[in-house]
C-alpha cells in the first residue's frame, strides 16, 4: 500500500508563482465541504517571478490546478475532495483555475515507522523526515474514500496511484507539479 500513494508538490521551478488569498480563506480551514456561489479570488504570492508562467498546478499551499487537470480529478470522482472555481489575478487578466478543497482527511501518519518531529507538549506533527502510511487505518476505509485525501497529522496531500496515471496522461503532459512517491518523500522533498 505504500507504492501506491504520491504527494503531490509543485515543481521546482522560479518561473512557476506561488499562490496567494485575495480574499478570507478561514471556511476552507475546517474539514468539511465550503458553500461558495462565486469563484474565490486569489492572486500571485510572494515572491513574484519578474515573468511569471502560469501552468497546471499551483500551490496555495492547497493545489489549484488548470481546468484540464480539474476534468481529470472530475472523472475519477474523488470522496472528500471538492473542486472550487478560482479567478487568479495575474496582471490586467483574471485566468480561471480551480482550487482542490480536500476536506478528507484521514489520520494515518504510522507514528513508530516513519521519522517525525512531535511538539513534546500536544504530541502535534511538526516535521516529517520520512512518511510511513498506517496501512491498517488505510485498510478500514474504502479504496473509493481515499483515493486523494490529506493527511490529518499534517498539510500534505495524496493521491492514489489511479488517479495520479491519470493525471500523468494528459497530452500535453501537465506541468507544474510532481508526484513523489510517499516512499521517497519528507519535508525536504521540495528542495530536491
Amino acid at each position: 500500500m505504500q507504492d501506491d500513494y504520491f504527494v503531490l508538490m509543485r515543481a521546482r521551478s522560479q518561473q512557476h508563482p506561488l499562490l496567494a488569498w485575495a480574499q478570507s480563506y478561514r471556511p476552507f480551514l475546517k474539514g468539511r465541504p465550503v458553500e461558495v456561489t462565486e469563484p474565490v479570488q486569489l492572486m500571485l504570492g510572494e515572491p513574484v517571478p519578474p515573468r511569471p508562467v502560469m501552468v497546471d498546478h499551483h500551490s496555495l499551499p492547497d493545489p489549484v490546478v488548470s481546468p484540464r487537470v480539474k476534468v481529470v480529478l472530475d472523472e475519477a470522482r474523488l470522496h472528500g475532495v471538492q473542486l472550487v472555481a478560482a479567478g487568479v489575478q495575474v496582471g490586467d487578466a483574471t485566468l480561471t483555475y480551480w482550487l482542490v478543497h480536500m476536506w478528507r482527511r484521514i489520520a494515518c501518519v504510522d507514528r513508530e515507522r516513519s521519522e517525525l518531529t512531535v511538539d513534546p507538549d500536544d504530541g502535534d506533527v511538526l516535521d516529517i523526515q520520512r512518511l510511513v502510511l498506517d496501512e491498517e487505518v488505510l485498510g478500514e476505509v474504502p479504496l473509493e474514500e481515499r483515493l486523494a485525501f490529506r493527511l490529518a497529522e499534517s498539510v500534505v496531500h495524496l493521491f492514489h496511484r489511479t488517479v495520479v496515471e491519470r493525471v500523468l496522461s494528459l497530452t500535453p503532459p501537465p506541468e507544474g507539479l510532481r508526484f513523489i512517491p510517499v516512499t521517497e518523500w519528507g519535508d525536504s522533498a521540495a528542495f530536491h
